[in-house]
């Protein structure tokens, strides 16, 4: 009985690898999805876009959309792809164009967005934000915007941690190009906070702040990356300044990293809030369409 057994140990265990190898040629493909290589002339370096295009995107070849620039698209693609579904699904967004900006596979990653999502050199090799920031006005939403069919307003930033600060300190270096803006655990830490120094600069000479922002942190962040964020909520909140649409949000129990998939899931829904599209979600139809 024994050797019976171990005999069909083996048979069935000496057939999975062929079996695991057959499964293995199979990859899972995000629908609707272009990467695109581009070289920054204001960068001097190589970029990659990963391009998300919403469902109708074939079928209308006529009609323009709203954008979504979003950083560390290397790592952010396939949860936003997903969370996008499910926000469209429910009806609680536009459909929009998805920009990812990202880097060649061979670059390292960490090293490139401390490079460009950092407006002050708070470390070695960092504080070349401007640069990055033409790159994406000048080369990037140009050509979604002609090639792609992007609309040149309704423009949101996203980001999260280095990105996230990037995206708050663009609205101060660039009022009004973008409509909303998606910083999720925003590095305000950064540079001893450089983005608090910002936002005291800007005050000084401005009331006015268009768009419509979303902050947000996790409650069990490392405590001090976590509380300047908390920090620069409140203070962005006490400027009250014109025009200034905003939303501080605290994600109870989540750390760094598990934030995004909800901040992208909220900070969607707000920035665009008074674009929501009429008509029921995607659940009460199919519920009513079973009772019919």
């Amino acid at each position: 009985m024994r050797n019976t057994f171990l005999l069909f140990l083996i048979v069935v265990f000496g057939l999975m690898p062929s079996a695991f190898a057959q499964q293995a040629n199979k990859q899972f493909v995000l629908q609707n999805t272009e990467i695109v290589p581009i070289h920054s002339k204001n960068t001097g370096r190589d970029h990659e876009l990963v391009i998300v295009y919403p469902a109708s995107y074939a079928a209308n070849p006529d009609k323009k959309y709203p954008v979504l620039y979003y950083l560390d698209a290397y790592w952010d693609t396939p949860s936003l792809v997903s969370t996008y579904g499910n926000l469209s699904y429910d009806r609680v967004i536009p459909e929009f164009i998805m920009v990812g900006l990202s880097y060649p596979s061979s670059k390292d990653y960490g090293k490139e967005r401390r490079v460009d999502y950092t407006f002050t050199s708070g470390e070695k090799n960092s504080g070349k934000g401007q640069l990055f920031l033409d790159f994406i006005q000048k080369e990037v939403a140009p050509l979604i915007e002609t090639k792609y069919r992007g609309e040149k307003t309704n423009r949101v930033l996203g980001g999260s941690s280095l990105g996230g600060l990037f995206t708050i300190s663009t609205a101060y270096k660039s009022p009004d190009f973008f409509a909303g803006y998606i910083a999720i655990s925003p590095a305000a830490m950064w540079d001893k906070g450089a983005l608090a120094r910002l936002d005291n600069e800007y005050a000084k000479q401005n009331k006015t702040l268009n768009g419509r922002m979303f902050i947000s942190y996790g409650s069990a962040e490392y405590k001090p990356f976590r509380d300047p964020i908390i920090s620069f909520q409140k203070q962005i909140a006490a400027r009250k300044y014109q025009g200034l649409e905003l939303l501080n949000y605290g994600m109870e129990g989540l750390d760094h990293a598990g934030v995004k998939s909800e901040g992208y899931a909220r900070g969607l829904i707000w920035v665009w809030k008074t674009k929501v599209p009429e008509g029921p979600g995607g659940l009460e139809l199919e519920i009513k369409s079973r009772a019919e």
